[in-house]
C-alpha cells in the first residue's frame, strides 16, 4: 500500500509562535526536531499497519524542514520549493503507480479561527480569508480538494483540537490525532510528548486499516474561488491575471472546471500578494 504524507509545522505538540516556523529564528531548530519525531511515528504506525511505500512531502514554509537522513528508514522525502502543487505535490504517483492515501501531518486551523495555534490559510499576510464554492476552508480543505481531484482519499490528519473539529466537519469521520489543545492563536495546552508519539503511531496503524473512515472530497467541476485579501493593493497585483475578476476592495474571484488550474491560481494570486506587501502600512 502507497501512503502520501503532507507534514506542516503548526501542528505540531510545542509548537506555539511564529517564530518557531521560521528558520534562523529562536526555538526553529527544536520545533523542527519534533516534528521529525512525530512524521517519524505516524510513518512506524503506517508501516505496522500495512504500508509499503511510504512519501513524504515537506509542506511548512520553504519547505527544507525536514532531512533524509533523520526520517524513518525507507520513507522517501520531497523537499524544497518550488513544487507544482505546494503542500500536495507528489501526491498523484508513488513509484510512477497511484497513491491509495494520504495523511496531513501537523496541520493547523484555517486563517480567522477563534483560538486555531498560528491559523492561517497558505499566505498569513496576504488571505484573510479563502472560500472554496462558497465555504471558509483552509488548507485542510484546499489540499483535500486537491488530492479528491486526482482521487486520493485523505486517511488521517493531526494537530491541534481546532484542525481536527474543521477536518470532520468539511471532510466527515476522518481519523484525527489531536498533538494539543489550542487555547489561543499563541497558546496551547500540550500533553507530554511521548504519549503524544505513541498517539500517533497507533492512530496511523488504525487509519491504514480502517478504510470506513477514508475520505476523498472532491470538488464539483466547475468550482470557483473568492480570496479576502490582507490589502486591496494585493487585489490589484491578483488582478494582472486575466482569469480573476475583482468583486470588492478586498476581495477576488475565479473558477475553472479544472481544480488542478484553480489550485495553481490560488498558488499564483498568493505569490503575486506577497510582492505587493508594504512593510510601513
Amino acid at each position: 500500500m502507497r501512503i502520501y504524507l503532507s507534514v506542516d509545522l503548526e501542528g505540531v505538540n510545542g509548537v506555539l509562535h511564529s517564530s518557531q516556523t521560521q528558520p534562523g529564528e529562536p526555538g526553529y531548530e527544536r520545533a523542527v526536531g519534533l516534528m521529525h519525531r512525530e512524521t517519524n511515528a505516524v510513518i512506524e504506525g503506517l508501516r505496522k499497519g500495512g504500508a509499503s511505500t511510504v512519501l513524504v512531502n515537506d509542506s511548512h514554509f520553504d519547505m527544507r524542514n525536514l532531512r533524509i537522513e533523520q526520517l524513518a528508514p525507507k520513507a522517501s522525502l520531497i523537499n524544497g520549493w518550488q513544487k507544482p502543487y505546494s503542500m500536495v505535490s507528489g501526491a498523484q504517483y508513488v513509484d510512477d503507480r497511484k497513491v491509495d492515501a494520504a495523511c496531513f501531518i501537523g496541520y493547523h486551523a484555517r486563517a480567522g479561527s477563534a483560538r486555531g495555534v498560528l491559523s492561517h490559510t497558505y499566505r498569513a499576510t496576504v488571505f484573510l480569508d479563502v472560500k472554496l464554492n462558497g465555504q471558509s476552508v483552509g488548507e485542510t480543505g484546499l489540499n483535500a480538494a486537491l488530492c479528491g481531484y486526482f482521487g486520493i482519499p485523505v486517511m488521517l490528519l493531526t494537530g491541534d483540537d481546532v484542525v481536527c473539529d474543521e477536518a470532520r466537519e468539511l471532510l466527515g469521520p476522518i481519523t484525527c490525532v489531536q498533538t494539543k489543545k489550542a487555547v489561543s492563536r499563541y497558546s496551547a495546552e500540550c500533553p507530554p510528548f511521548d504519549e503524544t508519539l505513541t498517539e500517533l503511531q497507533s492512530g496511523a496503524e488504525k487509519a491504514i486499516k480502517d478504510k470506513r473512515s477514508w475520505q476523498l472530497f472532491k470538488p464539483p467541476s466547475p468550482s470557483t474561488m473568492r480570496i479576502t485579501m490582507i490589502d486591496p493593493a494585493m487585489a490589484d497585483a491578483a488582478e494582472l491575471l486575466p482569469q480573476v475578476r475583482r468583486i470588492d476592495g478586498r476581495q477576488i474571484e475565479f473558477s475553472d472546471s479544472d481544480y488542478a488550474v484553480l489550485f495553481k491560481l490560488m498558488l499564483a494570486v498568493g505569490v503575486l500578494g506577497a510582492s505587493r506587501k508594504d512593510a510601513h502600512f
